[in-house]
């Protein structure tokens, strides 16, 4: 008979402390939320100075580097043109 009871009371300690936790844990949560939705508005307002600005300039740095990468395999055809143009001309 002992032994049942010291099994109820086990697992009424059981149950208190799991009840307990989850207090402590439900306290921390709502004692952290301010502190994670500032975390995220600093994130969010971050991600607009910093990033959005460095989007619009990748944009703009690929717009004016793309011709470029575009005539680069032209170049020795250039090149080639601009020789043969060199030696044509007339001096003057």
């Amino acid at each position: 008979m002992e032994i049942i009871g010291i099994i109820i009371a086990v697992l009424i300690i059981i149950v208190f402390l799991k009840l307990l936790g989850i207090l402590f844990h439900a306290g921390v949560w709502v004692i952290a939320l301010p502190f994670k939705i500032i975390g995220a508005v600093i994130g969010v307002i971050i991600t607009l100075i910093v990033l959005v600005p460095l989007g619009v300039f990748g944009a703009l740095a690929s717009i004016i580097i793309i011709p470029f990468a575009l005539i680069i395999p032209l170049a020795p055809f250039l090149l080639v043109g601009l020789g043969i143009w060199l030696l044509v001309r007339k001096n003057g």
